[in-house]
């Protein structure tokens, strides 16, 4: 009986000692694909176009390809493994090509590129919308382009993605809209 206890003793002891440097222990970030720095550069290259052509005065013809640029770049972007491509339920809907398969934290970074996608949208629906002749509102699209920013920092925080360098483009100072009321 007393060779059962020291045994079970001896085991509970290395299981202990196995197991809590496992728990803890930080977690190793996954390594991206090479391709995510370019990738990352690209986007902020078009960030920083998309600013320069919204403000301080649209110019819808500019920014309009820019926008389906930077929806481009997210889709490539997940092609490339750097981020997590939505699941699809509606049949039919053909899911992007993937080179790489997406291995980093998919519950803090797809919300994230749900609201990027959103928000990119967004933009282009105000965009698109003032197409028809009448320049969009300054103090809208300063809104939208805040969002776009601050999902994308939220983007490369999240998803583990390296910054641009340089940084990520900001929007000049603009007087604040005065509110009617």
């Amino acid at each position: 009986m007393k060779k059962t206890i020291t045994a079970l003793s001896l085991v509970a002891a290395l299981f202990t000692a196995s197991t809590i440097p496992a728990a803890t222990a930080s977690p190793v970030a996954p390594e991206l694909p090479a391709a995510c720095a370019g990738l990352v550069t690209d986007l902020a290259g078009k960030l920083q176009k998309t600013i320069a052509s919204l403000l301080p005065l649209p110019n819808v013809g500019a920014v309009t390809p820019l926008i389906g640029d930077l929806l481009g770049l997210v889709t490539a972007m997940q092609s490339a493994g750097c981020l997590p491509t939505p699941p699809v339920s509606v049949p039919g809907v053909p899911l992007p090509a993937k080179a790489a398969e997406y291995a980093g934290p998919v519950d803090q970074c797809l919300p994230v590129v749900l609201n990027l996608i959103a928000s990119v949208a967004g933009l282009g629906g105000t965009v698109l919308g003032a197409a028809s002749g009448a320049l969009p509102d300054v103090g809208k699209l300063t809104g939208l382009l805040t969002t776009v920013l601050k999902t994308v920092t939220d983007l490369l925080s999240k998803c583990g993605l390296p910054a641009p360098p340089g940084g990520l483009p900001t929007l000049p100072g603009l007087p604040l809209p005065v509110e009617k009321g």
